[in-house]
C-alpha cells in the first residue's frame, strides 16, 4: 500500500511539474505574431502617463514642463524609417497656445527602436492652479500595440498657484490670525499694516500684539516695524532685529524661524510670517509665533 501511495504521489508532482512547464510556451505564443497575418512589430507610447507642475525660478521667471515623448518598437529594429502619426484627441484640455509640440509625426530610424518628438508648456497662457489634460493618440495601423492604453498619452499639467506681487502692492492694511508660542495664545482678527522701504523692502507692523497687547495688556509706545525683504519667487527673508517698545520696561526683538519659510502668496494676496520672538537679543525666553495675514 505504502508503494502505491509514493506511485501516486510522483504522478502528482510530476502532473504539477507539466503544468508549470506549459505556461511558458503559451505566454510566448500570445505575446508575438503567431502567422504571416500579425504584424512582426508593434509600436507604444513610452512614459505615456505624467503629471507635473510648472514652477518658479529664483528671480520668479516661469519654468515650463518639458517633455519628450517618445515612440518605440516592441520587436526587432527595422530597415527602413518607420514614421507614425499623433494627433490631439478632442477629449484635451489644454488649449493649443498652451504648449508647443514640436512635430506631428514621430520618425524612428532605420535600425534604431525609438524616435521622440519635443513637448513644452506655454505657462504664461495657462490658467493658475487648475489641472489640464493633454492627450495624444498614435496611429500605426496594423502595427499599433493590441492594448489600446499603450497607444493613448495622458500627460496632467498644471501651471504653479504663482502671481506676481511687488513689495509697492505689497503696501496696504491686513487682517489675519497671530499665534505666539508663550502660553499657545492666538488672536484672530489680528490687524497688520504694511509699509514700503524700498522696491524690494516691506516693513510690517502689528506683529506678536496677540502676546504684549492682547494676553500681557501692553501699550506700544514705540517701533512696531520689522522689515523684510521680498524675493521674486514667493519668499521672504528677515534678520533678528528690533520688534518694539511698550509701557513695560522690557524691548521685544523678532527674528527668522529656521525651521519654518516666511512666504508670500500673490494670487490670494496673503503673508506668511513664521518668527522667534523674545525680548533679549542673544535669544534667551525665545517663542515660536506665526502671523499669517490676508490684504484688505
Amino acid at each position: 500500500m505504502k508503494n502505491i501511495f509514493k506511485l501516486l504521489s510522483i504522478f502528482i508532482v510530476a502532473g504539477i511539474l507539466f503544468v508549470s512547464c506549459e505556461k511558458i510556451p503559451y505566454f510566448q505564443d500570445n505575446s508575438r505574431p503567431a502567422d504571416a497575418n500579425v504584424a512582426d512589430y508593434y509600436l507604444q507610447f513610452i512614459n505615456a502617463a505624467k503629471t507635473a507642475e510648472t514652477g518658479v525660478t529664483v528671480s520668479g521667471e516661469l519654468v515650463e514642463v518639458q517633455s519628450s515623448i517618445a515612440v518605440v518598437i516592441m520587436g526587432m529594429p527595422q530597415s527602413q524609417d518607420i514614421t507614425v502619426n499623433i494627433t490631439l484627441d478632442p477629449a484635451s484640455t489644454l488649449a493649443a497656445d498652451m504648449y508647443t509640440l514640436s512635430a506631428t509625426s514621430i520618425t524612428i530610424p532605420a535600425g534604431q527602436t525609438s524616435g521622440s518628438v519635443d513637448f513644452s508648456t506655454v505657462a504664461a497662457n495657462m490658467p493658475v492652479g487648475q489641472t489640464l489634460t493633454f492627450i495624444l493618440n498614435m496611429d500605426a495601423g496594423a502595427h499599433n500595440n493590441p492594448n489600446p492604453n499603450a497607444t493613448k498619452l495622458t500627460y496632467n499639467v498644471k501651471r504653479i498657484e504663482f502671481c506676481p506681487w511687488t513689495a509697492a502692492e505689497m503696501v496696504g492694511t491686513y487682517t489675519g490670525t497671530d499665534f505666539s508660542g508663550y502660553g499657545q495664545l492666538t488672536m484672530e482678527g489680528a490687524s497688520f499694516e504694511v509699509f514700503l522701504v524700498d522696491d524690494t523692502h516691506i516693513a510690517v507692523s502689528g506683529l506678536c500684539q496677540s502676546l504684549y497687547v492682547g494676553a500681557w495688556g501692553e501699550t506700544v509706545t514705540g517701533g512696531d516695524r520689522v522689515v523684510f525683504e521680498v524675493l521674486p519667487n514667493g519668499l521672504m527673508t528677515t534678520v533678528n532685529q528690533h520688534l518694539c517698545e511698550t509701557d513695560n520696561v522690557w524691548d521685544y526683538y523678532m527674528g527668522p524661524d529656521a525651521s519654518r519659510t516666511l512666504k508670500w502668496d500673490g494670487c490670494n494676496q496673503i503673508i506668511t510670517i513664521p518668527y522667534i520672538f523674545h525680548w533679549d537679543a542673544g535669544y534667551a525666553d525665545a517663542y515660536q509665533c506665526l502671523a499669517v495675514m490676508t490684504k484688505n
